[in-house]
């Protein structure tokens, strides 16, 4: 199972970027069949007959037949297609910005499986009791993943205080309580260091924690979110921490909901690790784990953040993101 990463029509012959890691080379056959099924579909009622002219990069497949030495015979492929996977996840993502509410476990009561959480300070809201729906869902990342999608069904009792949760469902009238149908919880890193420089063939950044003033490794992945912050986004992040910016006159007041800096971050350029000057100052977000601490994987990178910085150090107040964590790993891979 993984994505397809390039197709040899005459060749016959596809590449994939398996789940597991490597890229494997699925050989075709003449009588390979080819099945496409929407996300989320259990069985193959009702997958529909293609061809393998209508497979396309980035589509996910489940290739069925049998090892050949360093390659697979397939006799069957099953697709997912990338434009069905891109709808199904802006759907679930509105859904989460419409319906769903985080924040920062404060207290945990096994007895009525109630968690209590701290939302994030720019919602102006008092702390929050989420109650589990019967039947709900609990998930938690696994260490050193940034995928929503590899979140791992979990018991009440793995919880934390201070761990990060975004839940879905609604809310009572004064949004003092809320009944979830769905809870992922996480438990992050946020490190604010400095860049000491680069293994760009390795995709990974040295930095300086300015935390610890110790040295550290940040992986990046494919899934990395990499940019440097424009002026606005960096309003929005001065709002969510309670800080203030100078704002340039030419730009608007942006809106402030978790949805809209998830956007406003995604939509960024991507930075190229080699534009990363040494000495200037990153936030990484990582899970946090139990391995070495000096290694890290990356689920965002962001500079551009000294102005941040400033607004921290005037203020006489660490440079508190909240649950912004959760907020920006919803897009990284949904079910």
């Amino acid at each position: 199972m993984g994505a397809i990463v390039a197709i040899e029509p005459a060749a016959r012959r596809l590449t994939i970027k398996s789940d597991a890691g490597p890229e494997i080379g699925i050989s075709l056959e003449e009588a390979t069949r080819y099945l496409r099924v929407s996300p989320g579909a259990k069985d193959l009622e009702d997958a529909a007959a293609i061809s393998v002219s209508d497979l396309a990069v980035g589509d996910r497949i489940l290739a069925r037949g049998q090892s050949a030495g360093v390659s697979f015979v397939a006799n069957m492929i099953i697709v997912i297609s990338k434009a069905d996977l891109a709808r199904k996840h802006a759907a679930e993502r509105a859904e989460w910005q419409k319906r769903g509410v985080g924040g920062v476990i404060t207290a945990l009561n096994p007895v009525s499986g109630e968690i209590t959480v701290k939302p994030p300070a720019v919602t102006g809201a008092g702390p929050m009791v989420i109650a589990l729906a019967p039947g709900s869902v609990l998930r938690r990342y696994a260490p050193n993943t940034v995928k929503f999608s590899d979140a791992r069904p979990c018991a009440f009792e793995d919880l934390r205080v201070g761990d990060q949760v975004k839940a879905l469902g609604t809310s009572n009238e004064d949004r003092s309580r809320f009944t979830a149908e769905e809870v992922v919880a996480g438990s992050f890193r946020n490190i604010v260091a400095t860049v000491a420089g680069s293994e760009r063939e390795r995709s990974i950044v040295l930095l300086t924690d300015l935390a610890t003033n110790k040295r550290l490794q940040a992986q990046v992945t494919q899934d990395s979110a990499v940019h440097r912050l424009s002026a606005t986004v960096v309003q929005m992040l001065a709002a969510r921490t309670g800080g203030a910016t100078a704002a340039p006159a030419r730009e608007a007041s942006p809106a402030q909901r978790p949805g809209d800096l998830q956007t406003a971050i995604e939509t960024l350029p991507p930075l190229n690790l080699a534009d990363l000057k040494p000495g200037e100052a990153v936030i990484v977000t990582c899970t946090k784990n139990d391995g070495d601490p000096s290694r890290v994987t990356a689920i965002t990178l962001l500079a551009g953040i000294e102005p941040l910085l400033k607004a921290s150090s005037r203020s006489g107040r660490a440079l508190d993101l909240g649950s912004w964590n959760l907020d920006l790993s919803m897009s990284a891979g949904m079910r």
